[in-house]
């Protein structure tokens, strides 16, 4: 038996026709509409969906569709069918410019259970609001009520918890998230390059640095690794961060601590956070190179120690900002692959929907209207406009099926 799947469709409505990378012009209110029909069935497109959107962000969700399944699609306002904007959207072979997509295949056997992991929150990032709210704390907020309303009880937060790593941001971190449930019960940190930026002081001897996260949060003294169980799934947070460096990097205490956790039940289906990447492809495809990422000699035990740790099968890294799968440098480890920021654009979380034949990894952007129109307006001022270019990725980077045996968490 199959669990029905969705298609989630995006689009907003100009006034006048813009180009994406400069500031566009103002969004209108407009009907939406989303047409729908299988490829298989030679039928015409029926209409699936009718909204109004009185901002102009038309944000749909079709639930009860087939898996692996082909469907042609329209999405329409004032009777138009919506462009791609993006030149990733516009690549020969997407959705957007096909007008096709096909659900995700399903792994075999029953469901087990989902995971979800946020990152990159920047709480205290500069930048214009929508309102009087700051910017961050609307886009983790709505993030935060999404997966409470998907009734999903923990969330794990994979780096970069603050901005600049000062006492109130994670002061105001502890506040937020507090309203999603328990410290290390319902949610789990793991800290980033961001959040030891205001840690004066840490590279002189004697040290004499006030770390705020560690003062907020108890257990997240720098460069520790937990380890937790989520049913029988065990999740592992590593801190690589090093403040002032914008890389990662492991203590030789730390990397003895994960060596421990890891080997002490090998073949134990294992989910490995971190905020910093680790592969030679990670380090070629990221626009700051192999110093984004964790060094050479660390991105390489790690690995190695994977392999001698079969049970973990995946590695979810953050700090880029964008979705993005990356290979293995080393046979027979697990999947690896960055996951889109949850404060700056495309904003949202990501979803790892676990079988006892393998799992799906889906992107989710934060679906409230505040949501929508503030990471709209802050991913203009990036990069001249083509931060989501970087970012938002291509369909199967943000959205796959792994094949692989997860029985042991039935």
């Amino acid at each position: 038996m199959y669990k029905r799947q969705s298609i989630t469709f995006s689009w907003s409505t100009f006034k006048e026709p813009h180009t994406d990378h400069v500031l566009p012009n103002d969004r209108v209110a407009s009907d939406g509409e989303v047409w729908l029909a299988r490829s298989d069935v030679k039928q015409p497109l029926r209409c699936v969906h009718k909204s109004y959107s009185k901002t102009g962000f038309h944000y749909v969700t079709i639930q009860g569709l087939k898996p692996n399944t082909q469907y042609r699609f329209e999405c329409r306002s004032f009777g138009k069918k919506a462009e791609p904007g993006l030149w990733f959207t516009n690549i020969f072979d997407e959705p957007e410019v096909t007008g096709v997509i096909t659900t995700l295949a399903q792994p075999t056997g029953k469901y087990i259970q989902t995971v979800a992991v946020a990152n990159d929150i920047h709480i205290g990032k500069s930048g214009d609001s929508i309102n009087s709210t700051p910017w961050s704390e609307i886009m983790v907020s709505s993030m935060l009520a999404e997966v409470k309303r998907r009734n999903i009880a923990r969330i794990y937060v994979n780096g970069d918890l603050c901005d600049h790593g000062k006492l109130e941001e994670a002061k105001t971190l502890r506040r937020i998230m507090d309203t999603f449930g328990g410290y290390q019960k319902d949610y789990f940190l793991v800290r980033g390059n961001h959040d030891g930026y205001d840690m004066k002081g840490y590279d002189r001897k004697p040290a004499s640095t006030f770390d705020p996260i560690h003062a907020v949060f108890p257990n997240h003294k720098l460069q520790t690794t937990w380890s937790t169980l989520d049913k029988k799934l065990r999740v592992v947070g590593i801190d690589g961060s090093h403040p002032g460096k914008d890389g990662g990097e492991l203590t030789e205490a730390n990397y003895r601590s994960i060596e421990k956790i890891l080997l002490s039940d090998p073949q134990r289906p294992t989910l490995v956070l971190s905020h910093f990447p680790v592969t030679e492809e990670a380090a070629r495809t990221n626009v700051g190179q192999r110093p984004f990422i964790y060094n050479k000699k660390d991105s390489m035990r790690l690995q190695r120690l994977f392999q001698k740790a079969p049970g973990v099968f995946f590695m979810a890294a953050g700090h880029t900002h964008r979705a993005h799968r990356d290979a293995a440098d080393l046979p027979g480890g697990p999947q690896f692959a960055q996951f889109c920021a949850s404060t700056p654009f495309p904003g949202g979380f990501t979803l790892m929907d676990i079988y006892e034949g393998g799992y799906t990894v889906t992107f989710h952007r934060a679906p409230t209207a505040q949501a929508l129109q503030q990471v709209a307006l802050n991913r203009y001022k990036e990069a001249l406009g083509f931060y989501g270019e970087y970012t938002i990725s291509r369909m199967q980077d943000r959205c796959f099926t792994v094949k692989r045996d997860m029985s042991a968490l039935s």
